[in-house]
């Protein structure tokens, strides 16, 4: 797919003072990271980078730096890691790794289950070992997600990795015999000791019809 703008600024304060602050003015603090170079402290825009993201989690940006007035790009990068608060939930800090369009890179896809599987109306459970697989490809080629199949799934089958289709360009790394989700029998849950002495107690009580109620 076509890399997304987004426009940035340099920083040269750090802190949760200052990061506040450009929370405060709409922005994230962010740092792009560059094979050989020093870590760049910057600032993004939140609705851009929203909008980027809604792309999926692999969508290549341009970043467009703000050079005193020039626009300065012919940068591209990716996001490593997006961190949110604990509790409130909204995101603190961002990681990008800028990367080569024409140099292959790896990334964690997402498995995306498509279809009804067959087990189902046998009463069956989907059980998913794993969600994501590593693949490599060229940036422009990363796939937001793969497809898999289930609705061949039946009791007491399973799927693995050599069961998802990649696209041209794109090579699964991980092993293909690895379980990526399984069709399991109904799960039956067992009545605990202290359950099971209880209703043997009250099956064994003899009910007493016609009893009069004691006087005072």
């Amino acid at each position: 797919m076509d890399s997304i703008k987004l426009s940035v600024h340099e920083r040269q304060e750090t802190g949760n003072g200052p990061a506040r602050r450009l929370r405060a003015k709409g922005l994230v603090p962010a740092v792009s990271y560059a094979k050989g170079k020093p870590a760049t402290p910057i600032a993004l825009e939140l609705d851009q980078l929203k909008a980027a993201m809604a792309h999926g989690h692999n969508v290549v940006l341009e970043l467009v730096f703000d050079k005193g007035g020039a626009k300065a790009k012919g940068h591209y990068a990716v996001v490593k890691e997006l961190q949110f608060h604990p509790v409130k939930r909204y995101l603190q800090h961002v990681d990008l790794h800028e990367v080569d369009l024409a140099v292959e890179i790896e990334a964690q896809v997402a498995i995306e289950g498509v279809g009804t599987p067959a087990g189902l109306i046998d009463g069956g459970v989907v059980d998913w070992e794993r969600r994501e697989v590593t693949v490599r490809a060229l940036p422009g080629n990363m796939p937001a997600s793969l497809e898999l199949d289930l609705s061949g799934l039946v009791i007491g089958h399973h799927l693995t990795v050599a069961a998802l289709a990649a696209p041209e360009g794109v090579t699964i790394m991980d092993d293909l015999e690895a379980m990526l989700v399984a069709m399991v029998p109904p799960r039956v849950i067992e009545p605990t000791a202290a359950e099971t002495a209880a209703e043997a107690a009250e099956a064994a009580e003899p009910e007493v019809i016609g009893a009069k109620p004691t006087e005072e």
